[in-house]
């Protein structure tokens, strides 16, 4: 069961972009822009602002009735932001874009709806951009047992039916970094997983878990663990993401 032959399941809108930034002015009106070019129609688009100190909000409001709403107001954290979009989100489908994201091509979403499956947790390629300019594509069809050694579903490259959520719960706050893999997790193990190859993101480095890596693993290891991965398996992932990691900013630097 697809997307385009089921629009009339979907309600008033197909889709719901949530769109989290806090001091984001610097990124939010291209990111904006990109979730107005896609061209889809029953479109809503819900921006999550943590109560912006720059020019954030007077850059969303220069957008009018484009935004479908703007929510601005604190928050505890990237997470507790998220869960904010769920719940005022009408879509049938659910996506995060994140502020300093963009989607690959000015119709993604047009070429990737017809693609899923509205009954699979559905997810599709990533571009990830590092600070030289490189580009890596990220994405493969599903497997628990690789996803619980290592988190291979990259959450901007995933398109879910907003109804799974519901089953499953919201974000788990108690995580700084790790919430989405949790979720990826927690998703998988009640719904099928639907692998689109098409690039539907293009992520750059730069955030938390590029600054903190021992933070991201560490928080890895433990979604890792509750998921059913061996305390030792877990530890010998952890140890081996931190030696890939030390590894390429040692290769970054020597090019720099």
């Amino acid at each position: 069961m697809n997307a385009q032959t089921n629009q009339n399941i979907h309600g008033k809108f197909d889709i719901t972009v949530v769109t989290v930034v806090r001091n984001g002015e610097r990124v939010i009106s291209e990111c904006i822009e990109s979730v107005l070019s896609q061209g889809i129609d029953r479109l809503e688009y819900i921006i999550v602002d943590g109560a912006s100190t720059d020019n954030t909000l007077e850059i969303i409001r220069g957008f009018g009735d484009a935004v479908t709403q703007c929510i601005s107001e604190p928050d505890t954290g990237l997470y507790d932001a998220m869960n904010k979009g769920l719940r005022h989100a009408r879509g049938y489908y659910v996506h995060f874009l994140n502020s300093d994201d963009r989607y690959s091509s000015e119709d993604t979403l047009k070429r990737v709806m017809p693609l899923l499956d509205s009954q699979s947790v559905c997810h599709g390629q990533m571009y990830y951009v590092n600070s030289s300019g490189d580009r890596k594509l990220l994405g493969e069809p599903f497997s628990r047992k690789r996803e619980l050694k290592a988190s291979r579903m990259p959450q901007p490259a995933m398109i879910v039916p907003r109804f799974m959520y519901e089953k499953v719960g919201e974000f788990d706050t108690n995580y700084r970094i790790a919430a989405d893999y949790d979720m990826v997790l927690r998703l998988t193990e009640h719904y099928p997983a639907h692998f689109v190859p098409v690039p539907i993101t293009v992520m750059h480095t730069g955030g938390i878990s590029f600054q903190r890596p021992d933070l991201a693993f560490g928080e890895s290891l433990k979604v890792a663990r509750k998921h059913g991965r061996s305390w030792i398996g877990s530890l010998t992932d952890f140890a081996l993401k931190h030696f890939k990691w030390i590894l390429y900013r040692l290769l970054n630097q020597t090019r720099q």
